[in-house]
């Protein structure tokens, strides 16, 4: 599908307009629904450069680069990040955040099967680059159901590891998909630990 290139400027400056709605998120409290069973799983220790793109185009993708940004942690943060992207500079890690918004779709001026279809391109690239690859879903409950299946189905079999927040596992499907994949699995309760997470994971 061709971008409308007005609807994506229109967009970014939006996007300044949502920071502060989505800064809100960071300190709401997640309800406690499924186990945490792998508060002992071993985090991943993680390279620079990264790389975060959105699978669906919701703010979870925002809230990820405000906390990198404080911690410090260099990134690019690339909504539509494309495969020439992943080749015009030696990324190490790639994030990719899974939620989908139709707000999000639109103002990026694209459909979900675009989306679908760059986010595998993306993915089949970073493996071929050896780039470690993190699936996040921090939006919980909310990104659950819709189109929000079909990005999970396609991004979370493919990643190296995944973080989940509680509320968005209460069907536990990812513990599902994280076992028949061997894939390691970290469930947070809160979308602030987040910022812990990736304290250590980039120390």
């Amino acid at each position: 599908m061709i971008f409308n290139k007005k609807v994506m400027e229109g967009g970014k400056k939006n996007s300044i307009l949502f920071l502060s709605i989505l800064l809100t998120l960071l300190f709401v409290q997640s309800p406690v629904g499924y186990a945490n069973e792998n508060d002992k799983t071993n985090l991943p220790h993680c390279e620079l450069p990264l790389v975060i793109t959105s699978a669906g185009q919701s703010p979870g993708v925002m809230i990820v680069s405000v906390l990198c940004k404080r911690n410090k942690i260099d990134h690019d943060s690339l909504n539509l990040a494309k495969v020439e992207d992943l080749t015009s500079k030696h990324y190490r890690t790639l994030i990719i955040v899974m939620g989908t918004s139709a707000k999000g779709l639109e103002a990026a001026g694209i459909d979900m099967d675009y989306e679908l279809d760059r986010i595998e391109k993306i993915i089949e690239e970073a493996k071929k680059q050896k780039i470690f690859i993190i699936g996040m879903h921090i939006e919980g409950e909310a990104r659950r159901g819709g189109t929000d299946e079909k990005a999970i189905g396609l991004v979370a079999p493919l990643v190296d590891y995944l973080f989940v927040r509680s509320d968005g596992n209460q069907d536990g499907r990812f513990t599902e998909i994280a076992q028949k994949h061997e894939i390691p699995l970290r469930i947070f309760e809160e979308t602030l630990e987040i910022n812990d997470l990736l304290r250590e994971i980039f120390q």
